[in-house]
């Protein structure tokens, strides 16, 4: 009888490449190369003859993730990872003094996947010490490297899958100038960093005319950073001009202590560009400076069009780092960590150990890292770096350039990394993640000013909501047919490549004035969006109301009008209404409009009206909310659903503006408010209750947001310390049973932004949203106003699924991207919701000039405790095999191969029928071995 093997084990997948799309006479890449660092060190050699040609004889080492060099010649490299058969990888080297350039995919070496700025950092150095003389007649050289991303080598995108050209080359040249070309050739190594491990680094474009920053391409960066951390120098001062002279600032790093700084430059020029960064004085940033290898001088700086470069930070807690900042002067050490010893011998020269390994086990990452002497604005140093074993010990090597044909030998500080074959440096456990954008969503001519996203839980879309403040479309009003003096446009969106799948629309417009605070949220009965915006000046009796639009999903619109149905809230009222918010019932469909309203001699108050699905109104139009404190203001009110209490949240915080004197002042408070309403068709509101602590004792609590925490059940309330301060904090509550909902707070607070005015920076209306797959909670707001340098930009901080913050390498919260020019501090300027169809959180903000943007970030790594895989039970039954599993195990597919040696897994094309608690398949017998498993989907 045939053998039925069954795998006990539930394969869960990292963060996923795309799959290769193996063209005609190739073979497919390996692994996709994301899990680890990975390192090789090139043996490259010329000749008595000076060409085109490079002799490559092999690899001094390589691993753990394999490398090839698919394509080379004098000065480039095209090095790739993880190819599909690395030994034959190997097959087009060692071949003698040549130009190898064969393009055929059936090469193994193309055979592989090409690095990506947009999935990771690659750092060279010169493997060789200099003078370096081929007897070619060229004379004696020093060695410099660099990278480009224009490779002609052909291999495998990393994004798409794709075969063909480019990615990455190493760039290796000689210091000075040369007449006959600035190429050279000798060893080097290189070292891979992957964004999906978490390393925090990006490639940075040069800057544009008038200074500003970016990335080379939007996605070529790690998620958390953004381009505003990185800040050109006018160079010269007063000049205008910008180029080869920038600040990098880390969030909360302090340069000085928590970490080493690692740049080349990836400008893709034959003639080398070198690299200097200098971690400043008060630890805020790093200098970076860029010149020609051919500067004989420290004030010649790249241009712009060649400034180029990117970075990677290695914190001093990385796993198995082994390295440090060393000071050139006398070798010792500033701040290192590891095993290892460094001794200066002479001028610029460094004997470094590592026991117990040689230069096959392994590579060294060097980096200058000092100011050059005499410099105003301080620069950072020329000097390059260079090594090679010899004799048991790595003999470093610091110079600078001094002429066309000479570098001497100068002191430097700098930093040193080993990055081991078998075991490299690894970054300390901490949430992983990618992101997209930003994408601007209002159209060039539309001055956008506030903004609102919600996300379609049942397919990929989203809508996102804005104030176009100047009507750009002229649009007119669907309630009154008069042209819009503001107008509430929306547009819909693919949460998973933030394209949009429909032109823009107008909800809701003003004909009157101005429109303000609008919110959105999806309601999963109806298969509709909920929209709700202020009208200034509205109505007849020119007051302030509330509009409510219901809008149709792609598909209930069926490529009908998006827009089901508009009208004003309380058209009548003879006070105003302000701040809006809304909620939705998932049970009924029913949905809850709060609003801020004015109050004779209180200021304002708050209330609440529901509505059906349909948005026929339910209860009366306002219905008071704030009962704590009914003679003082509440402010910025908001809403949530709770599922499990089947009821609404309503949340504020109270002050005394306005003139009022209530007893509480800028604390958090909340009720619950049932989603139907009784049987007199009243809106039933609980008592209302604190949900924040009042500490420190004076220190405002303001702009609240909550969330319940899917893992837990605990009710998460995130709140500022008032106007554009630097300090937030987290409350957990539990909120009872009916009637009372008694509010007990479960845990002490926590801040989730802690510092003091302008530092990291100020921000305040904190949003929340969660990713019940990953177990992670983000908390997202603006960062305005900094005081130490760090850009306008829409930052977050994650949550684990206890609710306290995660662990960061950063002491200051993420960027996920930048706002030029600023970023509104309304609440309704930004917002962070969770797609599920997606996987991944989808930001929306608006900033000055009036543009609103898109950005997603998706976490990769799982937080939540480990699940017990679910355990396959085999049984015959005649001539069949019955496979069996836990029907709790979902998502789940059944996996099939004939061999382990290798395997070759494929889906079984069995499709699973409920038995009971059970799954269950019928494998019929034949004469073949099969072995089955389960894998994650």
């Amino acid at each position: 009888m045939a053998a039925f093997v069954v795998c006990n084990q539930l394969i869960v997948a990292a963060a996923q490449g795309p799959a290769p799309q193996i063209p005609e006479g190739g073979g497919p890449p390996g692994p996709f190369p994301n899990t680890s660092v990975s390192a090789v060190n090139v043996i490259a050699k010329g000749s008595s003859v000076f060409d085109g040609r490079v002799e490559v004889p092999g690899f001094d080492g390589q691993g753990p993730i394999a490398w090839s060099l698919n394509r080379y010649n004098r000065g480039d490299f095209a090095l790739r990872l993880a190819p599909g058969d690395p030994v034959a990888a190997l097959g087009n080297l060692g071949q003698g003094f040549i130009d190898f350039a064969d393009n055929s995919p059936g090469v193994a070496a193309s055979q592989a996947w090409r690095p990506s700025q947009s999935f990771g950092v690659v750092i060279p150095t010169a493997r060789q010490n200099g003078p370096i003389d081929w007897g070619d007649g060229e004379g004696p050289f020093y060695p410099t490297v660099a990278i480009s991303w224009a490779s002609s080598g052909p291999s495998y995108n990393m994004a798409d899958g794709s075969f063909g050209a480019g990615g990455l080359d190493i760039n290796t040249g000689r210091a000075g100038t040369h007449s006959s070309s600035p190429e050279a050739n000798f060893s080097f190594s290189a070292t891979w960093f992957p964004f999906d491990q978490g390393w925090l680094g990006g490639d940075v474009a040069g800057p544009t005319s008038e200074g500003r920053s970016g990335w080379t391409s939007a996605d070529a960066h790690v998620a958390g950073l953004s381009a505003g951390l990185v800040k050109w120098i006018e160079y010269p001062a007063g000049s205008m001009t910008y180029g080869g002279l920038a600040e990098l600032r880390l969030p909360g790093v302090n340069t000085l202590q928590d970490g080493m700084l690692f740049a080349t430059s990836s400008d893709g020029a034959s003639d080398v560009n070198i690299v200097g960064v200098a971690p400043k004085e008060d630890g805020s940033a790093w200098v970076i400076t860029i010149r020609e290898d051919s500067a004989t001088d420290a004030e010649t700086l790249a241009a712009a069009g060649q400034s180029e470069f990117q970075f990677v930070y290695i914190p001093f807690n990385a796993q198995r780092l082994i390295g440090g900042h060393i000071i050139g002067a006398d070798g010792s050490k500033r701040k290192a960590v590891g095993d290892f010893t460094i001794t200066r011998t002479g001028m610029g020269t460094y004997e470094l150990t590592v026991p117990w390994k040689t230069g096959a086990d392994g590579t060294l990452l060097l980096q200058v890292a000092e100011f050059e002497p005499d410099t105003s604005p301080q620069l950072a140093s020329r000097a390059f770096l260079s090594y090679e074993y010899k004799n048991g010990k790595f003999i470093i090597q610091s110079r600078k350039t001094t002429s066309d044909t000479n570098a001497e030998l100068f002191d430097s500080s700098f930093y040193v990394a080993w990055v081991d074959f078998k075991e490299p440096l690894a970054l300390p456990d901490g949430p992983r993640m990618r992101s997209l954008g930003p994408v601007a969503v209002s159209e060039e001519g539309v001055v956008a000013k506030e903004a609102g996203i919600a996300v379609n839980p049942d397919s990929p879309e989203a809508l996102v909501v804005f104030i176009d403040s100047v009507n750009f479309r002229a649009e007119y009003d669907p309630i009154t047919g008069a042209i819009a003096a503001n107008a509430v446009m929306g547009r819909f969106y693919d949460p998973a490549n933030l394209q949009a799948i429909s032109d823009p629309f107008i909800i809701a417009g003003n004909p009157y004035g101005t429109v303000s605070r609008c919110d959105v949220k999806y309601n999963p009965v109806s298969k509709q969006y909920v929209v709700v915006a202020t009208a200034r000046a509205y109505s007849g009796y020119g007051t302030d109301v509330p509009l409510v639009a219901l809008v149709n999903s792609q598909s209930v619109a069926g490529g009908g009008p998006a827009l089901a149905k508009v009208w004003v809230h309380h058209p009548e009222s003879e006070e105003s209404y302000d701040d809006v918010a809304v909620a939705v019932s998932p049970r009924n469909g029913n949905f809850l409009l709060v609003a801020e309203r004015k109050a004779t001699g209180e200021g304002e108050s708050t209330g609440g009206c529901l509505y059906d699905k349909d948005g026929n109104r339910l209860t009366p139009f306002f219905t008071r909310l704030d009962l704590l404190q009914s003679v003082g203001d509440e402010d910025d009110p908001d809403v949530i659903y709770h599922d499990g209490l089947k009821a609404f949240l309503y949340i504020s915080n109270t002050d005394n503006s306005n003139g009022s004197t209530g007893t509480l002042s800028n604390r958090i408070v909340g009720s619950i408010v049932d989603d139907a309403p009784n049987s007199q068709g009243e809106l039933v509101v609980r008592v209302e209750q604190p949900l924040s602590d009042g500490l420190p004792a004076g220190r405002a609590e303001g702009h609240p947001a909550a969330i319940v925490n899917p893992f837990n059940g605990e009710l998460i309330v995130a709140y500022d310390a008032g106007n554009s301060t630097a300090q937030g904090d987290l409350s957990f509550f539990n909120l009872g049973t009916p009637p009372d909902y008694v509010f007990s707070p479960v845990r002490p607070e926590v801040p989730y932004l802690n510092g003091a005015s302008g530092n990291p920076f100020n921000h305040q209306h904190p949003q929340l949203a969660a990713d019940p797959e990953h177990g992670v909670i983000v908390v997202g707001f603006n960062a305005t106003g900094s005081a130490v340098g760090l850009p306008e930009a829409y930052a977050f901080c994650l949550l684990g699924p206890d609710g306290q913050p995660m662990p960061s390498q950063l002491g200051a919260p993420y960027f996920l991207a930048d706002s030029p020019g600023g970023l509104g501090t309304s609440v309704n300027y930004h917002n962070i919701k969770f797609s599920p169809a997606s996987k991944s959180f989808i930001a929306v903000y608006s900033g000055a000039p009036g543009i609103t943007y898109l950005a997603s970030l998706q976490i990769t790594s799982s937080h939540l405790p480990p699940v017990a895989p679910p355990v396959l039970a085999v049984a015959i039954q005649g001539g069949s095999v019955i496979i069996t599993w836990p029907a709790t195990a979902t998502g789940l597919a059944l996996q099939t191969t004939t061999t382990l040696s290798p395997p070759a897994w494929q889906d079984s094309g069995l499709a699973p029928v409920m038995e009971g608690d059970r799954f269950r398949v019928t494998v019929t017998v034949s004469g073949q071995s099969r072995f089955f498993r389960l894998i994650s989907r």
